[in-house]
């Protein structure tokens, strides 16, 4: 106990400045810079629907329309002629055939990806599908600490124990540590500068 005594009379004012010390990078610690954010885009449960028998919104003729057309060869009084007439199986072959479309309006990270899917019969379109996966933005916004303060104690087998401590600037941290030599009684001061990778 006696030895106690002295070495709180003999080190009570680096004592007392280790734990201002710890206390300044405590209160440093609680700083912290401006919110950042990070986006992310998520995609969404996919839509799908039909629409049948759509109506057409305008109906034009043309003037001068271009019609599929059959060449014929005529021969008169060893004249030959070539005459063209319109092609009638022709024109109801492409009246009867059902095409079928598929293409992509736009796939992008921010709208998501609209697929159409189209039917054309009889001169008109007889059916309508479309799916659409849709994309949300996610934005996750946080506080980082400037300051991260640390409290540190050790003991090494040369009979030298300290405490202290200190705090990290972003990647650099600066120490403080109060050692005492055990056996020969008597305490002195290390600093030391650390990096986090």
């Amino acid at each position: 106990m006696n030895n106690f005594s002295h070495f709180l009379r003999s080190h009570g004012l680096t004592c007392l400045t280790v734990l201002i010390l710890l206390a300044a990078a405590f209160m440093l610690g609680r700083m912290t810079v401006p919110t950042k954010e990070t986006v992310r885009y998520v995609a969404g449960d996919p839509v799908s629907g039909s629409l049948s028998n759509p109506q057409p919104v305008k109906e034009t003729v043309p003037l001068f329309p271009v019609l599929p057309v059959k060449h014929d060869t005529v021969w008169l009084d060893s004249v030959v002629y070539l005459v063209e007439r319109v092609d009638t199986a022709a024109i109801i072959a492409d009246y009867i055939a059902q095409r079928d479309y598929q293409f992509v309006l736009f796939d992008t990270p921010q709208y998501g990806r609209l697929s159409l899917s189209e039917t054309v019969q009889y001169n008109k379109l007889s059916d309508l599908k479309y799916d659409y996966v849709p994309v949300y933005r996610e934005i996750t916004r946080y506080r980082e600490r400037v300051f991260v303060p640390f409290a540190a104690a050790s003991w090494s087998t040369f009979g030298i124990a300290s405490a202290g401590g200190g705090f990290f600037y972003k990647n650099l941290g600066f120490e403080y540590q109060w050692q005492y030599g055990i056996g020969a009684g008597i305490g002195g001061h290390q600093f030391g500068i650390k990096l986090k990778f």
